[in-house]
């Protein structure tokens, strides 16, 4: 068993390999990807001169002159679509009088871009913003200063790691499965978001914040200022890194809320103040972007000039229960291809997403197997304390209203044009709209690889096995089967000639320094 400083340690050097692996493959990925890398890197360039969005434009001419000379065709196109059957070099490798038509050709394809995430919430843009600006004072310029703003995603990963450790041992102290488990398996999670621009990296740290102050307000036995005004501070932060999380905080403010008259009935003095530090800290942030949105984009969200934007329209509410998820395959579809971009991303590579269909179907499988696992553990109160049972359930609780809120935006639009989600394909299915659920996701995934090898092996049911290794081994066994497999599915992305392992002395050329 590992426990104290040895456990700290290994923990610690959890952390320290979910860093290089995000820090070697965000090197190996060019730029821009197709997660809308283009746009979100848009807004930090706005951002960072202090300037807030008020609609929705084509990209900026910063943002062009470092999307030209650095932007990589490899993520759309294949090398038959160019001449000689390969891609060509990299502009930024080449002089201005050699590809001058080149440049004019490629920013004339960019500059008609609209961004249409700029009503976006604003912590993501800010944080990378500032952290871009630091690494420009350390002397990092040209393709080094977009590699150093992904490699924010590096400190990230990180803390996502210690946190998902924290709640781990928060929930569980008593068992060695959960509180490495759980960090384990975070650390070696394949989804590609991670090696990108993109504003969903920040949820799980925002939401595993939040997460381990709605743990505090279950073990607590008394309200106070001191924790109501940071569970408000982790809902503002949680909400205005990404609307998507919206359902995710809702789980926390019912459970909170609840467990807030629960511990206050003899002291509603005392209930008051913690309710009014969670108002204040989390209404006044959230308020005042609400209204910002309101009066530059036309609602409180800006959601309505996004969905015209992107061609989008509401269906009558009669026809939402003709969508195909309806069905048992059209369920399917829709868990089946969330999961598994939940899981490993959605980055393409040459035209197709980088996947394999065989580990696509372990995701989809694995995951609902051990969701209904953790469920049913949760009536062996002989195992489970209620704090545990509780702990757990939310976890659930809240990985299921995700998926559920990204169903219901499936079922209530015709998509038009509209290329992902289409009226071919009309579900929601990008996985990184759930990042802000990969601790609790962790937390019940592992709690189900338990349940089952317990259930089938009845030696660790006995008095004193409950700190067993064997689950953890369990945990173990697949991170190692992921981790090949993302290997397997990513290996050719070392070998382009725009990565950042590719860098090649400057040469004369008109972009920014």
């Amino acid at each position: 068993m590992f426990f104290g400083w040895n456990e700290r340690v290994l923990i610690l050097l959890l952390c320290v390999v979910a860093a290089l692996r995000v820090f070697v493959f965000s090197a190996a990925f060019p730029f821009f990807s197709n997660i809308d890398e283009d746009l979100h890197f848009d807004l930090i360039t706005q951002y960072s001169h202090g300037r807030v969005p008020r609609s929705f434009e084509p990209l900026q001419d910063e943002t062009l002159n470092w999307i030209v000379p650095y932007a990589s065709p490899e993520f759309l196109f294949t090398p038959e679509q160019f001449p000689g059957g390969k891609f060509p070099p990299p502009l930024w490798k080449q002089t201005v009088p050699d590809v001058g038509s080149d440049i004019a050709a490629t920013r004339a394809a960019w500059s008609s871009e609209i961004n249409f995430e700029s009503s976006q919430p604003p912590l993501y843009y800010i944080l990378a913003s500032v952290w871009w600006r630091i690494g420009q004072r350390l002397g990092l310029n040209e393709l080094e200063s977009l590699y150093w703003i992904r490699f924010l995603n590096v400190l990230l990963v990180a803390v996502m790691v210690w946190l998902g450790y924290v709640i781990a041992r928060t929930v569980a102290p008593d068992r060695v499965e959960l509180r490495l488990g759980v960090p384990l398996l975070l650390a070696f999670i394949p989804q590609n978001v991670f090696y990108a621009i993109n504003n969903d990296v920040l949820s799980p740290v925002c939401f595993g914040t939040l997460f381990l102050c709605v743990l505090q307000w279950l073990r607590a036995n008394s309200a106070t200022f001191l924790i109501g005004a940071l569970t408000g501070l982790a809902i503002a932060a949680t909400y205005l890194t990404k609307l998507s999380n919206l359902p995710l905080i809702a789980v926390a403010l019912v459970v909170i809320l609840a467990r807030l008259l629960v511990i206050t009935r003899g002291t509603p003095r005392a209930g008051l103040m913690a309710l009014a530090a969670i108002v204040i800290c989390a209404a006044i942030p959230i308020g005042t972007w609400m209204l910002w949105t309101q009066y530059q984009f036309g609602d409180l969200t800006g959601s309505t000039a996004k969905i015209a934007l992107l061609g989008w329209t509401r269906k009558p509410f009669m026809d939402w229960w003709q969508h195909p998820i309806f069905t048992p395959r059209g369920l399917w579809i829709f868990w089946s291809d969330l999961i598994a971009s939940f899981w490993r991303g959605e980055v393409k590579w040459h035209g197709q997403t980088l996947r394999c269909s065989l580990v696509d179907g372990f995701y989809a499988i694995s995951s609902l197997a051990l969701l209904v696992a953790a469920l049913i553990g949760l009536r062996n109160k002989a195992a489970l304390s209620t704090f545990q049972r509780q702990a757990i359930g939310i976890a659930v609780l809240s990985f299921i209203a995700s998926v559920g809120f990204l169903a219901f935006l499936s079922i209530q639009f015709d998509f038009g044009n509209c290329v992902n989600p289409s009226r071919e394909h009309p579900y929601f299915t990008s996985g990184r709209l759930l990042s802000g659920a990969f601790i609790p996701f962790a937390l019940f995934y592992v709690c189900g690889i338990s349940y089952l090898l317990r259930l089938l092996s009845p030696r660790l049911q006995q008095a004193g096995r409950i700190n067993s290794p064997v689950p953890l081994i369990g945990v173990g066994v697949i991170v190692v089967f992921v981790t090949v497999s993302e290997i397997i599915a990513n290996r050719m992305v070392f070998a382009s000639d725009h990565n950042w392992f590719h860098q090649s002395p400057a040469v004369p050329r008109d972009v920014p320094n």
